[in-house]
């Protein structure tokens, strides 16, 4: 069980707020760690954020909390922290024109090729899964051999929704009638589960895009969309380059309508809003 200092117990958490001297440290941890540029502005989310992990540890103060998380006793607090502030909501069929992209410029040249797929940043887990299904229902018009589609993200939290895949109605919102039918199962509770025939196709793991990746590459296509709008420029240059080195030759990528690789790397061509073909 963790203990502290009575000062810190002292004060309710309720009642603190998040200082200019805390938020530079919470900036250059989560810098440090996984090469998140935290922006002026988002000291309330921060803050709301934060309140809520140090109500359930009983801390009662920014400061304290932030030198509990570098203290080797803390029992890898550190994880934690970056859960709590990199655990993001997404939807099924998110920007959609690329899934278009993938039916109408990408499946049809796969033939009787196995590919690996990436989803970077997966999240709660809808890219891959719509990805998945996408795969499947072209199926019928242009047969491809095999796909395995690894999705990543650097959240715990996030990683357990995505590897459950479990989601509420309100998150189906997006999801054509006909698709829920023949994709998910309804379980109860307002709730429905993917199927196995797209969950087979999808390994999740935990990864850290600014870490050095344990990867084979030979990817035909990677997605990691939104994502980059958080690094620095060199952050966004050096996580670019990995994911060229990471491509086979002619692979595409996929990124956010906000970001460009076009001024971060001369290997890439654009062939649509943010998509990108390996040179």
């Amino acid at each position: 069980m963790n203990t502290f200092t009575q000062s810190a117990l002292s004060s309710p958490v309720s009642s603190v707020k998040l200082k200019a001297g805390d938020f530079k440290r919470v900036k250059d941890l989560l810098y440090e760690y996984c090469g998140i540029f935290l922006q002026e502005g988002k000291e309330a989310l921060v803050q709301s954020r934060l309140m809520k992990r140090m109500r359930k540890l009983g801390i009662g103060s920014f400061s304290e909390y932030l030198d509990f998380i570098e203290r080797p006793e803390s029992g890898g607090e550190f994880l934690a922290f970056v859960d709590v502030l990199t655990t993001n909501k997404t939807h099924f069929f998110r920007e959609a024109q690329h899934f278009e992209f993938i039916r109408k410029h990408i499946i049809p040249t796969m033939g009787g090729r196995n590919a690996k797929w990436w989803s970077a940043g997966c999240s709660t887990g809808e890219e891959p899964v719509t990805t998945a299904i996408t795969l499947h229902e072209a199926r019928r018009t242009t047969p491809w051999s095999s796909v395995k589609i690894l999705a990543t993200d650097i959240s715990r939290e996030v990683l357990k929704v995505a590897k459950n895949g479990v989601y509420p109605s309100s998150r189906m919102m997006d999801v054509p009638d006909s698709i829920r039918r023949k994709y998910f199962e309804s379980i109860g509770n307002d709730e429905f589960k993917v199927k196995g025939q797209v969950e087979e196709m999808i390994t999740y793991g935990r990864l850290n895009l600014t870490e050095d990746w344990p990867l084979k590459g030979n990817f035909q296509v990677i997605m990691c969309r939104n994502v980059m709008i958080y690094f620095n420029r060199q952050t966004q240059q050096q996580v670019v380059q990995k994911f060229y080195d990471q491509l086979q030759p002619g692979g595409f990528l996929f990124l956010g309508h906000s970001e460009s690789v076009s001024s971060n790397n001369k290997g890439f061509k654009n062939l649509a809003p943010a998509v990108y073909q390996k040179i």
